[in-house]
């Protein structure tokens, strides 16, 4: 089931830079050996160690360490291939291999400086790009429910929320501080469905996003609904999850199966939702 709860948070990866100065950083004290000091002696080129499933536990072990980092290296560069644009991947091999070998041809301060510079580039360049597309899904949010306010049947109500009913039921209406019963089906205004539950599942309803809150309680036992969400009525400028992208409008297929008694309502904003679902009426 997604977390429509209200106060749901998704945590963020780390960028390459970051994850790159955190192990820089977390390596010790020991300073780089300077470039001269590689000159010093002639370095012949091994050729490629070879490594099969026949091979001693310590080729393997080495082998697997060097091919775990590489590969979380190179996933991180071809997820943030756009936002890095000049990271060159043969540069990449050699710092690591000099610093394996322990002769860098940059000291260590000199990296940690580098590091940080492309990091805070990075986090600017991740910012606009957050920014634009949250402006994006802000003016197709609106557009979507200035068109769909038009439609036969959908009603808007004094915060904004859209919905239609599609079935008319005679059981009972929830208020905030109850628990529901619902069956539903929830999709992005592009028709990517994120959760659906056809079998009737049960939590709070003041736990709930606002949009939820205050559609539900329109809604009498046996009714199903379609909810048409504002951002601002749901997850906002942060969004949730994969799909649901910042300012993103949701569209909730609804069937309110049954309501039960609950505790009181907790603060402002079931009382508000609530107060919203009476102006609806």
């Amino acid at each position: 089931m997604f977390n429509l709860n209200k106060t749901g948070r998704f945590a963020c990866g780390l960028t390459l830079t970051a994850a790159a100065l955190l192990t820089v950083v977390g390596c010790g004290e020991e300073k780089a050996a300077p470039a001269a000091a590689a000159q010093a002696a002639e370095v012949q080129t091994p050729a490629p160690a070879k490594v099969s499933d026949q091979s001693s536990f310590e080729d393997k072990a080495s082998y697997a360490v060097g091919a775990s980092v590489g590969g979380y290296i190179a996933q991180l560069v071809k997820e943030q291939a756009e936002l890095l644009g000049g990271i060159k991947t043969d540069l990449i091999e050699q710092g690591f291999k000099d610093a394996l070998a322990q002769q860098s041809s940059l000291t260590q301060e000199q990296i940690e400086e580098t590091l940080r510079a492309l990091d805070q580039k990075v986090q600017e360049q991740m910012a606009a790009k957050a920014k634009a597309e949250a402006q994006q899904n802000l003016d197709a949010g609106s557009k979507f429910l200035e068109e769909n306010a038009k439609k036969e049947g959908v009603v808007t109500t004094a915060s904004g929320l859209q919905y239609k009913i599609l079935k008319a039921g005679t059981g009972k209406k929830p208020t905030a501080s109850d628990t529901i019963s619902v069956k539903y089906k929830g999709s992005t205004i592009d028709g990517q469905v994120f959760d659906e539950q056809k079998e009737p599942v049960t939590f709070p309803l003041q736990n709930m996003i606002a949009g939820w809150v205050e559609g539900l309680q329109l809604m009498q036992e046996g009714s199903v609904f379609e909810l048409y969400i504002p951002a601002s009525l749901a997850y906002g400028e942060n969004g949730a999850g994969g799909l649901i992208k910042p300012n993103s409008v949701l569209v909730f297929n609804v069937e309110l199966v049954s309501v039960q008694p609950g505790a009181e309502p907790s603060g402002g904003a079931a009382a508000a939702a609530a107060a919203g679902a009476d102006k609806a009426e």
